[in-house]
């Protein structure tokens, strides 16, 4: 750990520990936020976006990356605790101000076209309506208000078409090694080998491994070869595209292809090029239970 990240996490504990305490009432979760935005300031961080996920990672998701960035944000909008508890103190939980956020954002140029008396109403409103009298109040200010995205429906689903070559490529490479490793011959896993480096099987099925959860990211390891050289076209697509996939800090990827291709599906994957490198591992893939993987 870097000297000014430890220097940051060693500042910021005592008040993340007091918000993520679920005893700990709103209105002073709201204050430990503020707190820890204070600390931020005071430490001349300017990129709370980067220095969040360096914090995340270092302490294993104690102080996460959000809590972070909203904290940074939260004290460049309310110079004092006190105008942040006068204006949001009577709020009945913290998911209303991360919906207040994109609009009170400074740094967003709607922020600019708000007056006092709307953001004063937009505060008494998160403070008072219920969860449905609130969502249609936020939902036709945003409307009046649009300006790039702010106020249109997002389509989470428009980023997964970009990724339906890999799930095609993904299901034929699967059924091929299935049959493949089903022969009771191996002329033709022989013939495979020679088209697919066993190096590259390796890198391949810890890359899978990889896939499977968030959590098993940290699984990687980038073997070699960078590019895959096998002449099996589905393989190769997926090779370089997972390698790519992987070298990328962010999980929102990963995350969406988890979407359209379950842990179950990348395991077994794994499990099928690793046993294809040699006919003992062919054996005993054959010996386990096969379970059929649905996508």
């Amino acid at each position: 750990m870097s000297t000014s990240v430890n220097a940051i996490v060693q500042a910021i504990s005592e008040a993340n520990n007091q918000y993520r305490d679920q005893s700990t009432p709103v209105r002073q979760k709201l204050e430990a936020l503020w707190e820890i935005g204070d600390c931020l300031t005071k430490m001349g961080v300017t990129r709370p976006h980067s220095i969040g996920w360096a914090i995340q990672r270092e302490t294993g998701g104690l102080i996460k990356r959000p809590t972070v960035f909203r904290s940074h944000k939260i004290r460049t909008i309310w110079p004092s605790k006190e105008e942040l508890t006068r204006d949001l103190g009577k709020l009945q939980g913290l998911s209303r101000l991360t919906e207040l956020l994109p609009l009170i954002d400074p740094d967003q140029a709607i922020r600019g076209r708000l007056s006092a008396q709307q953001i004063a109403d937009l505060y008494k409103h998160a403070c008072s309506d219920g969860a449905h009298q609130f969502k249609g109040y936020l939902s036709t200010l945003k409307k009046q208000l649009s300006h790039g995205k702010l106020g249109k429906p997002l389509d989470r689903n428009k980023h997964l078409a970009n990724l339906r070559e890999v799930v095609l490529n993904f299901h034929t490479l699967q059924s091929f090694l299935l049959k493949l490793l089903e022969q009771v011959h191996p002329e033709e896993r022989n013939r495979a080998r020679e088209i697919i480096p066993p190096e590259e099987l390796q890198a391949f099925s810890n890359m899978c491994i990889a896939l499977t959860t968030k959590d098993n990211y940290r699984l990687y390891r980038q073997l070699l070869p960078a590019t895959s050289n096998s002449s099996k076209s589905e393989f190769k697509f997926l090779y370089d595209r997972f390698r790519q996939i992987l070298s990328k800090t962010a999980d929102v990827e990963r995350a969406r292809l988890r979407r359209l291709i379950s842990p179950e599906a990348f395991a077994q994957m794994s499990d099928l090029v690793s046993s294809l490198t040699s006919e003992a591992g062919v054996e005993d893939f054959k010996a386990r239970q096969k379970i059929a993987i649905p996508f």
